[in-house]
């Protein structure tokens, strides 16, 4: 199986994060500044994510997942540290659009590295998703568009 390369406009699209650990911690905010609605589902949560509930960025519902709460969204995020919660996330037939923050084979959706750069937005992913490796690209690509943007 192949990915297909996808950017997409997130204005006011109900997304669903599911975990409130540190991977949601670097999601929520892009997630944010792509305009989406974030509704996270978490029994806990970092300060900083519980922050932006304060502040009505997002939505908590400071419980663990239950079966059919991505029913209303089109995009989600399974990011608990319990591989089997985010497999059944992923696996809900019909469901949303899943990425999987575990190693799994449930994976419908990765999550490219992302950088941003003068007029560039680069995004790189590495088959099998190595988000490690991608963000080492990532940084590589940019550095060099960089070094030609400061020669031309």
């Amino acid at each position: 199986m192949d990915y297909f390369p996808l950017f997409a406009d997130l204005t006011n699209e109900p997304v669903l994060v599911v975990g409130g650990g540190s991977v949601a911690l670097r999601r929520i905010p892009r997630l944010l500044e792509a305009g989406a609605r974030i509704t996270l589902i978490s029994p806990v949560a970092l300060p900083e994510l519980e922050s932006l509930a304060e502040e009505g960025r997002i939505l908590w519902i400071p419980r663990g997942y239950l079966e059919g709460d991505e029913a209303s969204f089109r995009l989600a995020f399974a990011l608990t540290d319990d591989p089997k919660v985010n497999d059944r996330i992923a696996s809900r037939t019909g469901g949303p659009l899943t990425n999987v923050a575990t190693r799994t084979t449930v994976r419908p959706l990765t999550v490219p590295a992302t950088r941003k750069g003068g007029s560039v937005v680069l995004a790189v992913a590495c088959r099998p998703p190595d988000p490690e490796r991608s963000r080492r690209l990532a940084d590589l690509c940019l550095s060099e568009i960089r070094r030609n943007e400061s020669h031309a």
